[in-house]
């Protein structure tokens, strides 16, 4: 029988949040996916340029840039659409802006914080 290759999962996880980022990174290794997180909006957008992850999750408030700005500067790089992002919030967004975003391509879900964590892992093993 041949060697079984287990295919990791690269997930990236950019919040401003240090203890957000901590405990999904934790909860996520616990799970098997190979986590990486930045608290750095610019420094995550540096890494999507020049690294590929399965699953994106991103925070849609934070200072400096939001995760709306790092959706649009994705997508003037016009490498929007080769992401597998899903966007978290802990603010309510408004239906209308909701649906924009995740008419987006390379948007694929919606999380709100705090972030159901069985939810988390079965979008991402989707």
């Amino acid at each position: 029988m041949g060697k079984q290759i287990k295919l990791f999962v690269r997930i990236f996880v950019i919040d401003d949040d240090e203890q957000t980022t901590n405990m999904l990174s934790k909860f996520l290794n616990g799970q098997g996916f190979e986590t990486i997180v930045t608290n750095d909006p610019i420094v995550g957008l540096e890494k999507i340029r020049r690294e590929q992850f399965d699953v994106i999750l991103l925070d849609v408030n934070m200072p400096i840039v939001t995760g709306f700005g790092v959706l649009e500067m994705l997508a003037v790089a016009d490498i929007l659409k080769d992401q597998n992002i899903f966007i978290f919030s802990g603010k309510h967004l408004p239906e209308i802006q909701l649906k924009n975003l995740l008419r987006k391509d390379g948007v694929n879900g919606f999380l709100e914080k705090p972030v159901d964590l069985e939810k988390l892992v079965n979008v991402i093993s989707n």
